[in-house]
């Protein structure tokens, strides 16, 4: 990681940044909606879906990274 080139480590900071953010308004949905009811089902599966996306977005954030970095060799 100390070796990264600048749009590399650009891209792994900001793709952390926004599932940090994606993170936090997940746990405050899931806060918000106490128990889960007929009444907050959909509520609670946005909050299960934004807890669930940034994995996906490291993992893509991680693989442009790489195809960067190899770019640059």
């Amino acid at each position: 990681m100390l070796n990264m080139c600048d749009l590399s480590w650009e891209l792994l900071m900001r793709a952390m940044q926004l599932s940090c953010v994606l993170l936090f308004c997940s746990f405050l949905l899931f806060l918000s909606t106490g128990p889960l009811s007929i009444w907050n089902a959909y509520t609670y599966k946005l909050a299960q879906e934004l807890a669930r996306l940034p994995q996906a977005i490291l993992l893509v954030a991680m693989i442009a990274g790489a195809v960067i970095e190899e770019q640059r060799l």
